[in-house]
């Protein structure tokens, strides 16, 4: 789409669509990794169900902001405090910064 015809937003918006597929991936991932962890510290069932649900929604960034974004962010969140962790953490943690930022050039409320 050219982009003289792409409403204020949609750019970044666009954007978001690689860096949240970064994101899925990495935290399949980790949940792979640290599956005993994340059950033991209760993270996993919710992790899994908003994966899930984000997964299959992923190509309609706005529905992913506005219902399920803040779910995931104090669920990973949860996850960076996790010492065993924290040293995997570091992509999903730089895909989040940098998706934060554009919603915020895009002008979406989370």
């Amino acid at each position: 789409m050219s982009e003289e015809l792409m409403k204020p937003g949609e750019k970044e918006l666009e954007e978001i669509r690689g860096y949240l597929f970064d994101l899925l991936d990495n935290l399949n991932n980790i949940a792979a990794k640290h599956e005993r962890i994340l059950v033991s510290k209760g993270i996993m069932p919710r992790l899994t169900v908003l994966l899930g649900t984000i997964t299959m929604q992923r190509y309609q960034i706005d529905l992913v902001v506005k219902y399920y974004w803040r779910q995931l962010e104090e669920v990973i969140n949860s996850m960076s405090q996790i010492e065993e962790m924290k040293s995997d953490m570091k992509d999903v943690l730089d895909d989040l910064q940098k998706i934060k930022e554009l919603l915020t050039l895009a002008n979406v409320k989370t």
